[in-house]
């Protein structure tokens, strides 16, 4: 009878157990909020103070003044969460809850770190004697490797890092794909009335047969694109992306010059409303239901620009063929804007990508003529062809093209950019009379190869 009784209280303490187990709902499950006192910790820096150590070359060691051993303290809150995989070895705060001044991510080689740290949790970290500087241009703190900065160990990171009891809500920050800056890095961002172009519609967040990372491009009624960066790695990548128009929530980050919005999880994306017409822009796909009459031009003088700010004009077709991050983008240099690409730090090789222009209809022309100008910078091979096709359907790699020969193209500019745009000269087009066709400017270089940066403006084809 008395191993009978033992054997009840047993069981009965193991079920009690397993049930106060079961109750735990937060991110904390492993180490419930019981157990926290709020850190006895005096906070004597800042996200922005650290940030602004940095001085856009080698990684800066964070001290508090020459001589001084001073534990250096910063307070955050965490936007990030690697609970899903599309986080990598990385914790990102923002100095505030809502309407954030400053960003920074933390790099490390501890994982799970969303079992302690989730989103909303307000936390204290110890910097000195670690490293503020860029990983592939992003702000982050790390240890010394030269130019970028590493991965802090485990055990250092546990040792610095400390967990209030604050648990806040993370309001976004709403911004335009027009907005997207350096000001906004390492903080989260809301985007609405945005979409997946209809090119994407039928596929999935990610790769489902590898697990090599994709870009998935977003797109407003405008047509202006910002690029979703997906983990092979993520657990959400076999879902289908969804068909409709929304808003869309993001960690804002960086990869060399490209700006990518990392989501936490799949739920980031409430996309259930109607989408944008047709004419609202399509994300860089053609617009294969018209053309384009003569003459026409284009100085991409009404678009927007900036570092990894795609070129995204109704009609025209801005693709890497790899399936890289980098196109061509728009830029802007004393109020002249143009487009531009190079492979350099592209981490591509090759770097193959191809700027279409709009279907040119020629079915009631004789002849015509194109020019354009080009300037080259750090020049070290020519990377740049034009061609004409006349059964170009959306995908450069399908068509037939014919190169275009006799054009004048900038290079030489080992030192920097040449001075002024070089005319392409007349580009004769009369062996398309009768027809619609379609100019393609193929970049063809390496980021270990040809990285001269070339740059296009004033393209204009007239009928003779």
């Amino acid at each position: 009878m008395k191993n009978i009784n033992k054997f009840f209280t047993v069981s009965f303490l193991f079920l009690a157990g397993l049930a106060i187990t079961s109750c735990v709902q937060d991110d904390d499950f492993s180490a419930p909020d019981v157990t926290y006192e709020e850190p006895d910790v005096t906070v004597n820096t800042s996200i922005s103070s650290v940030k602004a150590m940095f001085g856009g070359f080698n990684a800066v060691k964070i001290e508090a003044g020459e001589g001084s051993d001073q534990e250096l303290y910063l307070e955050g809150y965490v936007v990030s969460s690697d609970e899903s995989g599309n986080v990598y070895k990385s914790i990102v705060i923002q100095d505030s809850p809502e309407n954030p001044t400053a960003g920074i991510s933390i790099s490390t080689e501890a994982t799970d770190t969303y079992l302690t740290y989730g989103i909303g949790r307000k936390i204290y970290f110890r910097v000195n004697d670690l490293y503020v500087g860029e990983y592939a241009g992003l702000p982050t703190i790390g240890t010394y490797e030269g130019a970028d900065v590493g991965r802090i160990g485990v055990d250092d990171f546990y040792g610095r890092i400390l967990r209030s009891t604050e648990k806040a809500e993370i309001v976004p920050t709403v911004i335009s794909i027009a907005d997207i800056s350096p000001q906004y890095l390492n903080t989260l961002v809301q985007f609405e009335n945005v979409q997946f172009p209809e090119a994407l519609l039928g596929q999935y967040f990610g790769n489902i047969d590898d697990t090599f990372s994709v870009n998935r491009d977003i797109e407003n009624c405008d047509g202006q694109t910002a690029t979703m960066r997906i983990s092979g790695f993520s657990d959400f990548k076999n879902i289908d992306l969804p068909e409709g128009n929304g808003s869309l929530t993001a960690v804002l980050s960086i990869f060399n010059t490209t700006y990518q919005l990392t989501l936490r999880n799949e739920n980031d994306v409430d996309f259930d409303g109607e989408r944008c017409g047709e004419d609202g822009g399509d994300g860089g796909e053609p617009d294969t239901t018209g053309t384009v009459s003569l003459p026409y031009s284009e100085d991409f003088q009404g678009e927007t620009a900036g570092v990894g700010v795609p070129l995204s004009i109704d009609g025209w077709v801005n693709v890497n063929i790899n399936g890289g991050e980098r196109v061509f983008d728009i830029r802007d240099f004393d109020g002249n804007k143009y487009t531009q690409t190079s492979a350099f730090n592209s981490e591509e090789n090759p770097y193959e990508v191809w700027l279409v222009t709009p279907g040119v209809d020629m079915t009631t022309s004789t002849s015509a003529t194109l020019s354009f100008g080009t300037k080259d910078g750090y020049y070290n091979g020519q990377a740049l062809k034009t061609y004409a096709s006349t059964d170009f359907d959306g995908d450069p790699t399908t068509a037939t093209w014919v190169e275009l020969t006799d054009i004048n193209y900038s290079t030489g500019n080992t030192e920097g950019y040449a001075d002024n745009f070089l005319p392409s000269g007349d580009v004769d087009l009369s062996a398309y009379a009768g027809q619609v066709v379609y100019i393609g400017f193929e970049y063809s270089g390496a980021s270990s190869g040809i990285t001269t940066t070339y740059q296009i403006d004033n393209l204009s084809i007239t009928e003779d």
